[in-house]
């Protein structure tokens, strides 16, 4: 079986051939619903009818009644850049005066149309071929046909109403040059940034013609064509009557010199071509092994982000570096009252966790789950609530923290840090912490801890944390605030 779109009148029938060959119907079900086509005639959108899908002679055929609008052979829209080529200008303005009165009844798909779809007569009426018809076609053409037909006419993304004018650019680019503007795989793998028009016709761009009513200006023409075919949605929202503004180039465009319209050779267009293919050619290899490469590069990048961690906690500076031993002690518990774990761990060895880091922790994070839920935290330091007077608590607060500090150096290595330590919990005997209805017990103990350190660089890091002794020097009995919330009245 071979195919073609070969036109002929039959009984006045105009027919158009899908396939030649015996028996090419077997198997195909003619729809019962038949979806009319359009002829644009006189300015206006006809509807025309088509009986079937049947056999004339050995062709297989899409038939239509006889009508008497039809005069003479139409040929289909892939005749733009070659026939149809002195005409096109002429054509695509009818052609978007139809698709607009058109609209959405002839139920076009992604708001591209086959080109064989699409049928000029010599008069200049167009005949419009509706999804269903093109479906039909469709069923007979071979894949290199339907490729050209259908595959490389693609719209963006576009903004409506801009799609169907954005494929009317299409065809005007292919009629000026010949080329179909997304059909290249390399402009396709480009984003489906198609050639710069002004590439493909050298002496009317170096020509720089001023704009007049006489001669427009080529390279603001083409940049409105290279825009209108790009996916710059910016651009298609500015412009407010899309078919108009397509017919406002034709117009000007038929201003201008045939001799300009000519397509010619650029030596530049050899370089820029090389650039889309490479650039293309890098972005089917992502596509194809992309994973496979993103794999192993995140492999790598975590295996030496993790070597790069340790590398550089190990050998970066802490932020005590200037401080002696004392003032390292000092700063080590300003951090545990304020519950700040990084400033905790700042002074330490590198891997060496404080005995206090657990609890430290614990609390900072009950008291930020406090702040996120209630708006505010229940955890207090005894500096703080000393400062408040030791005064009445909310329920379920805490007290943690040191006070009255003192240091005294044990060797050049040792340091002997005695505090006050304040906490809601028996540090003794956990299980038995008082637990009261009517307020909180805080326990008050005198803690003797020592700190040995070493020297790394030119800085002084604590390698080890001591508790010597704990002693209990007070319980204190705190009642909780009374609750001063209104009652809602019924």
């Amino acid at each position: 079986m071979t195919t073609s779109h070969e036109i002929f009148y039959d009984n006045d029938r105009l027919c158009i051939t899908l396939a030649i060959g015996d028996n090419v119907l077997k198997g195909y079900d003619s729809p019962a619903n038949k979806q009319s086509a359009f002829l644009y005639h006189a300015a206006h959108l006809e509807e025309v009818d088509w009986q079937s899908l049947q056999m004339v002679g050995d062709r297989c055929c899409m038939v239509f009644m006889p009508n008497d609008l039809f005069s003479g052979i139409p040929v289909d829209a892939s005749e733009l850049a070659t026939s149809l080529r002195p005409r096109s200008l002429e054509l695509l303005r009818n052609l978007s005066y139809a698709i607009e009165q058109a609209g959405d009844r002839l139920f076009w798909n992604l708001n591209s149309i086959p080109l064989s779809n699409i049928m000029f007569f010599e008069n200049g009426d167009i005949l419009l071929l509706s999804d269903q018809m093109g479906d039909a076609m469709d069923r007979f053409e071979l894949d290199q046909q339907r490729r050209f037909n259908k595959d490389i006419w693609y719209v963006h993304n576009c903004a409506e109403p801009f799609a169907r004018t954005h494929f009317l650019f299409q065809l005007l680019y292919f009629a000026l040059t010949g080329i179909a503007p997304f059909e290249s795989e390399a402009v396709r793998e480009n984003e489906f940034k198609a050639i710069p028009i002004g590439l493909l016709f050298p002496e009317a761009s170096s020509q720089g013609t001023e704009g007049s009513v006489a001669t427009p200006d080529l390279k603001t023409i083409f940049s409105q064509i290279d825009k209108s075919l790009s996916d710059n949605k910016k651009f298609q929202y500015s412009i407010k009557k899309p078919y108009l503004f397509f017919r406002e180039i034709i117009d000007s465009l038929l201003n201008v010199p045939p001799a300009l319209l000519t397509p010619g050779d650029n030596p530049n267009m050899k370089a820029y071509f090389g650039k889309i293919e490479k650039r293309a050619k890098v972005k089917v290899f992502f596509r194809k092994k992309g994973v496979k490469v993103a794999c192993i590069i995140a492999a790598c990048a975590i295996v030496l982000s993790i070597i790069g961690f340790y590398v550089y906690n190990a050998v970066k500076p802490p932020l005590t570096r200037d401080l002696n031993e004392v003032e390292i002690i000092q700063y080590y518990y300003d951090a545990l009252n304020d519950l700040d774990t990084e400033r905790l761990s700042e002074p330490l060895k590198n891997g060496y966790d404080s005995p206090d880091f657990s609890q430290v922790t614990y609390l900072f994070i009950t008291s930020k789950m406090q702040f996120s839920i209630e708006g505010h935290s229940l955890v207090k330091s005894p500096t703080t609530w000393q400062a408040e007077g030791m005064g009445p608590l909310p329920p379920s607060s805490i007290i943690y923290g040191v006070t009255d500090l003192s240091i005294t150096e044990v060797s050049p290595d040792v340091y002997r840090a005695t505090t006050t330590l304040w906490t809601s919990s028996n540090e003794l005997d956990e299980t038995n912490t008082l637990i009261e209805e009517e307020g909180m017990t805080v326990y008050k103990y005198q803690q003797v801890t020592e700190f040995t350190f070493r020297t790394r660089g030119d800085w002084r890091e604590i390698t080890n944390i001591e508790n010597i002794s704990l002693e209990p020097l007070d319980t204190i009995h705190v009642d909780y605030v009374s609750d001063q919330s209104p009652t809602l009245g019924l």
